[in-house]
């Protein structure tokens, strides 16, 4: 075969490889900026940073656990909800063991329970309705509503659960991240973000409040609460009168705890109340964090810095059997307390997405 011709195919050969190496990775450049948001990141807040306003904490008792907040960035998530689950309904009514249904959701890593939970609702009109179409909607439209214990200003509490509680009406366990593997030792814990976005909607009746409700206890395979146990609510959005028609509820001062807020960190100082025992003698404790504004959107609250400081405000209430070292964080509970209006309630949330973040 002649030499020339030879050199030809060659340079032919060579030109082809090269121009299907440039439409290959022009293609592929092509997908790469085609991709959503959520495949490209791992995380999808409006702001990439948080920069605190202050790095300054201080409260009005001494304080065991300090978090700095003099700049925060965005760290990989623990993505807890929305779920896998969607799709589906989960209805609650005073008609049957429904306003105690449950429901178990699924992700890659982590499940939640959750509920409708109309604990306090002897007989009522109407639902509770938690719908999953992926995020939350909550919304309660009920009537001639008639409370079990006409003296407690709820009605029940809507929501989500994480983690472990052997007690009524959860009775059981989610899968957890190795990141935050509940029940754990308060001391044991990571410092971290829990992060919200939420909005609330009320026509009639009172959201007492959007809160976390969050379950310690020295044995986390206990099934019933009593005195050496411990409610920790964070209120973020309330409109409930905490003192009123309850003598036994103590204002105990005040804590200054770093909130995100719609990616900015604040140092708000949050209202603490203690209630040494709960529903008799021997109940359990409940100390409550009330916020100094109605917060809706992207909201974080460090709860492990909570936890971890909130020892000297109990033994103003003269409970002072809290050890760091000695209590589980159990079981953290996401959802609404709400109360109905001359026996008419018409309100709702929704949640949108629930984060676990390093601190």
């Amino acid at each position: 075969m002649d030499k020339r011709v030879i050199v030809v195919s060659i340079t032919i050969i060579i030109l082809i490889i090269i121009a299907s190496s440039f439409t290959y990775f022009e293609r592929i450049s092509q997908i790469s900026t085609s991709l959503p948001q959520s495949v490209t990141s791992s995380t999808s807040y409006s702001s990439s940073s948080y920069t605190s306003q202050t790095s300054s904490l201080t409260s009005t008792s001494p304080q065991t656990s300090v978090l700095s907040t003099s700049t925060y960035t965005q760290s990989p998530s623990i993505i807890l909800f929305p779920t896998s689950a969607s799709g589906f309904s989960l209805v609650g009514s005073y008609l049957s063991q429904s306003r105690y249904g449950m429901a178990l959701l699924y992700n890659s890593v982590t499940t939640l329970y959750a509920s409708p939970f109309l604990w306090n609702i002897e007989a009522a009109q109407g639902q509770a309705i938690m719908n999953f179409n992926p995020y939350l909607n909550v919304h309660v439209d009920m009537s001639n509503i008639k409370k079990i214990t006409p003296s407690i200003s709820v009605n029940g509490y809507p929501g989500l659960m994480y983690g472990q509680e052997l007690w009524f009406p959860f009775a059981g366990k989610t899968e957890v991240s190795p990141y935050l593997p509940l029940p754990m030792i308060v001391s044991n814990l990571p410092n971290f973000w829990s992060i919200l976005n939420f909005t609330v909607y009320e026509n009639v009746g009172v959201i007492d409040d959007f809160s976390y409700d969050i379950w310690l206890s020295q044995n986390p395979n206990i099934t019933y609460l009593q005195y050496g146990d411990f409610e920790v609510m964070i209120w973020m959005n309330w409109q409930e009168n905490i003192t009123k028609g309850d003598p036994y509820m103590l204002s105990v001062g005040s804590i200054q705890i770093p909130t995100l807020i719609n990616g900015t960190v604040e140092n708000l100082t949050w209202s603490v109340y203690v209630l040494p025992r709960t529903g008799s003698a021997n109940g359990w404790t409940s100390i409550y964090f009330l916020s100094p504004k109605q917060l809706e959107g992207q909201i974080g609250i460090p709860i492990a810095y909570v936890l971890k400081n909130m020892g000297s405000y109990l033994e103003k209430a003269r409970v002072s059997i809290y050890n760091l070292n000695t209590y589980y964080l159990d079981a953290i509970q996401v959802g609404m307390e709400f109360n109905d209006t001359n026996g008419i309630a018409n309100l709702g949330y929704n949640l949108y997405s629930w984060y676990i973040e390093n601190a």
